[in-house]
C-alpha cells in the first residue's frame, strides 16, 4: 500500500531561510562573531549552535554524544587546541562540528544594523559578505560546507 504523504510548509523550508524567520520575527539576531584563519569573521546566528566543547583543531571528526562529526575548520592552522562548535543540520545526520581558534564573541544585534556589504564571492563556503558598523563579517553558506565535508551531496 502506498501513501501519498504531502510535505508540510515547515518540511520544504530549508535551514538557512527557518533560521532567517526566526530571527527577523524578534527584529533581534543572537550572534556568534568567530574569529576565522584567512577571511573576515563569520557571524553565526547562536539558535544552530547545539554545543561547545574544546578539542584539538587538526582532526577530522568530533565526537558528540557517541557519533562522530565530520568537522569543518577555520581555525589558524598555526594552533593545535580550540573550540568545536557544533552546528544543527536539517536533519540529525547533518550536524557537523566547526572548529575554531577559541569560543566566539556572543552578540546581539538589531537587524537594521546588518547590512549587505560588496565584494565578490570566491569562497564557496561564504553566503555573503555584512557589514556591522564599519567592520565586515561573513555568514556562511552551511548547504557548501556540509557538501564539502561530505555530508550532502550536490
Amino acid at each position: 500500500m502506498v501513501k501519498n504523504v504531502e510535505k508540510s510548509a515547515l518540511d520544504k523550508i530549508s535551514t538557512q531561510e527557518l533560521q532567517h524567520l526566526i530571527t527577523v520575527s524578534t527584529g533581534f539576531i543572537d550572534a556568534y562573531i568567530i574569529d576565522c584563519f584567512d577571511k573576515a569573521p563569520m557571524l553565526l546566528p547562536q539558535n544552530i549552535v547545539l554545543s561547545a566543547q574544546d578539542s584539538p583543531t587538526h582532526v577530522k571528526v568530533v565526537e558528540w554524544h557517541d557519533k562522530k562529526l565530520p568537522a569543518f575548520s577555520v581555525s589558524d592552522p598555526k594552533k593545535t587546541l580550540g573550540v568545536a562548535l557544533i552546528i544543527e543540520g536539517e536533519e540529525a545526520d547533518e550536524r557537523f562540528a566547526l572548529m575554531c581558534n577559541e569560543m566566539p564573541t556572543s552578540i546581539r544585534l538589531r537587524i537594521s544594523e546588518v547590512v549587505d556589504a560588496e565584494g565578490s564571492q570566491k569562497d564557496k563556503t561564504i553566503l555573503q559578505h555584512v557589514k556591522i558598523g564599519e567592520t565586515i563579517y561573513h555568514v556562511p553558506d552551511l548547504d557548501q560546507i556540509q557538501l564539502q565535508i561530505g555530508l550532502k551531496k550536490k
